[in-house]
């Protein structure tokens, strides 16, 4: 039997994260992940991961201070192909991203109200502008990447920053040399079927 005991080591860290947002949002991803913590299932969808590799690659790169925390849960998460969720993502540039969800409705462990999970977009890559209807924030863990939110010029990104998108605004992300890997949670209208690829 598998030793989850890192995975719920994960999920508190974030928690403790989200509570520091200071957002409404944040604190019911925070809910959701304690309460995931003391519910924690005795067995978890296999692992898998297509780009092997590349998210403990960005975590080397200034990484967050609780960086060990998540490379110890790595070999456990269940990564998925952003194409495959995400319909107007194609399949090349959803190659070079990997998405976990955590907790959510398609999540590791099921939650019907948010949705939390582990983001990483490969080095010289432009993920497009994109709006959903969910509000989202995104918490640097490591690497670096240049955000921009609401068409506003974008601003370089490391480890600890916080990324904040209110519903329905577009936003982007770029990387250049480094990978970056962050926290994301969705709070509000959850459902994929509200994202859209704009630029």
């Amino acid at each position: 039997m598998r030793d989850y005991s890192s995975f719920g080591q994960l999920l508190a860290h974030l928690a403790r994260l989200y509570e520091g947002e200071g957002r409404a949002g944040g604190d019911q991803a925070a809910a959701a992940l304690n309460a995931a913590v003391s519910n924690l299932p005795k067995n978890l969808p296999e692992p898998y991961n297509y780009l092997p590799g590349m998210a403990e690659r960005a975590l080397e790169r200034d990484p967050h201070p609780d960086a060990p925390i998540v490379a110890a849960a790595l070999p456990l998460i269940r990564w998925f192909h952003v194409s495959d969720s995400l319909g107007s993502i194609g399949a090349e540039m959803g190659g070079r991203m990997m998405v976990c969800e955590l907790l959510g409705p398609n999540g590791m462990i099921f939650n019907d109200r948010v949705r939390v999970g582990l983001f990483v977009q490969c080095p010289h890559l432009d993920y497009v502008t994109r709006s959903h209807s969910a509000e989202e924030t995104y918490i640097i863990l490591g690497g670096e990447a240049f955000w921009s939110s609401g068409g506003a010029e974008p601003e370089l990104k490391t480890a600890g920053d916080i990324v904040f998108h209110p519903s329905g605004i577009p936003h982007y992300s770029v990387t250049r040399e480094q990978p970056t890997i962050a926290a994301w949670r969705w709070s509000g209208d959850i459902s994929y079927e509200a994202y859209a690829c704009t630029g």
